[in-house]
């Protein structure tokens, strides 16, 4: 029988070896404790769900600004408006955003997509060196409800993949975003060939899914390391 420390011992070599493998070679997690996770705190599948849509819902509102009366109207009847953000809820009722707002919106998609693997709607995990690829999306796009119509029956049948899965892709994240931050004071170079930007945005978006600092909003969702 694996023993407790056996287990975190093994969660530390996986994460480790992804970090080294892009790049990441001098982080090394010292306190097997700050391994350990109970995923009965994560966010419900159901509400994972309604995430989701809300992203792809907004995705689609920036490229498609004409519609955003229309896609605030179908999330209200379909009951998630209440998981809805209060700029999200504000760009969808009519207030103009600046296009840095609408970049910050557009790469919730990446968000979006990781939120997906982690309920097994999607067969890929993405790669930390680039964003979602075509073909990643494309099986996003035809495995989440479609916009517009109902999407009760598909909130109320998902369900988490291995919840140790989760964690790790959490703190490898964490790891990257630690290191991100540490360059800013220390003047290295960056070794690494991951995409900053997906990685913060999946760093996030698995921080609101296991409820990092007991925080549920998505728009107050913690990524400090």
């Amino acid at each position: 029988m694996t023993t407790l420390k056996e287990t975190l011992q093994g969660r530390k070599k996986r994460i480790e070896h992804k970090l080294r493998m892009h790049g990441i070679s001098d982080t090394s997690i010292t306190f097997l404790r700050y391994l350990m996770f109970d995923n009965k705190a994560f966010a419900t599948p159901y509400e994972v769900g309604c995430r989701i849509m809300i992203l792809y819902a907004i995705v689609y509102a920036v490229e498609e600004p004409a519609k955003k009366d229309g896609i605030a109207n179908w999330l209200k009847n379909e009951n998630i408006w209440q998981h809805i953000g209060y700029k999200e809820a504000e760009y969808l009722e009519g207030a103009e955003a600046n296009q840095e707002q609408l970049n910050e919106f557009s790469w919730q998609l990446e968000a979006a997509y990781i939120l997906a693997w982690s309920l097994n709607l999607v067969k890929e995990l993405p790669s930390p060196s680039s964003s979602a690829t075509d073909m990643q999306l494309e099986d996003f796009f035809g495995n989440v409800a479609p916009l517009g119509g109902s999407i009760q029956d598909f909130l109320n049948n998902l369900s988490y993949r291995n919840p140790e899965e989760i964690f790790e892709e959490n703190i490898f994240y964490e790891l990257t975003t630690s290191y991100f931050r540490d360059l800013l004071f220390n003047g290295k170079e960056d070794t690494t060939d991951i995409d900053r930007t997906a990685a913060f945005e999946r760093h996030k978006a698995l921080n609101w899914l296991r409820r990092f600092m007991d925080i549920k909003e998505w728009e107050e969702t913690d990524t400090s390391t």
